[in-house]
């Protein structure tokens, strides 16, 4: 099976299961004949803009983001909800922002930081859960905390 269409079964899989975990995911592409490793379907993950969104019944489960290229402040609900928490400035250390982001979605939240701050950032860390935010200057790192609030603030 070429990538694309791999990449399309997973889309597909996704949209019409709830699935909480990347080995239920897995389980789900044996019965389509596809043997991938955890870290082949993490990367693909990652491509595609699957991240972790409330499920009906409360746990969250994987979704597709609806990435179109906007700005942070104008992402969907889904993609918004993931950030948990934003660090408060702390005037011992400076140029840092630091967030707590729903298990599983810290990859797709830095894609999108790395894209809308390029030019104001010197580097970000992003394990499972977390993101650590490097900053040019004060100045980038107060419009990058600014911004990324907002977009946590808004409703809708």
């Amino acid at each position: 099976m070429k990538k694309n269409e791999r990449l399309n079964l997973i889309k597909k899989i996704v949209l019409s299961h709830d699935i909480e975990t990347q080995h239920e995911l897995l389980a789900l592409l044996r019965e389509h004949g596809l043997e991938l490793t955890q870290a082949t379907i993490s990367r693909d993950m990652n491509e595609i803009g699957i991240v972790k969104i409330p499920s009906g019944s409360g746990p969250y489960i994987y979704g597709l983001s609806q990435d179109s290229g906007k700005k942070i402040s104008q992402r969907p609900l889904s993609i918004r909800s993931t950030i948990l928490s934003i660090s408060e400035k702390n005037p011992g250390l400076k140029q840092h922002l630091y967030l707590k982001v729903v298990p599983g979605n810290a990859m797709v939240i830095k894609r999108y930081l790395c894209q809308d701050f390029a030019d104001r950032l010197f580097g970000v860390i992003a394990d499972d859960d977390s993101i650590l935010i490097l900053t040019k200057s004060e100045a980038d790192e107060d419009i990058i905390r600014d911004e990324v609030s907002e977009w946590m603030n808004q409703k809708s």
